[in-house]
């Protein structure tokens, strides 16, 4: 049960700005459980890899996670373009033409 409850968590935090920016300054386990009992989620680091192992043999597991995180921990309004980042491929420079 614990661990749906980390589940439950998760998707709080996926729809609550105020949380997604609290999860951002969780720097281990202890103050993630912390955090959760305070919101009304109470589970421990144990249940939280066991909900993690659990969705890991889900089908689409890891598009699914992209997607949870991403949203969980993108600002509000993120349209400004990165100023570096990896350039369009232009083909090999290294071939003879």
């Amino acid at each position: 049960m614990a661990k749906e409850k980390v589940i439950e968590f998760l998707g709080e935090a996926a729809k609550n700005q105020d949380l997604k920016e609290q999860l951002q300054t969780v720097k281990n386990p202890d103050e993630l459980t912390s955090l959760a009992k305070e919101k009304g989620f109470e589970f421990s680091s144990e249940n939280v890899d066991e909900a993690l192992e659990e969705l890991k043999q889900k089908p689409g597991f890891f598009g699914k996670l992209a997607e949870a995180i991403a949203e969980a921990f993108s600002p509000p309004h993120d349209n400004v373009p990165p100023s570096i980042g990896a350039q369009p491929y232009s083909g090999d420079s290294n071939t003879n033409s």
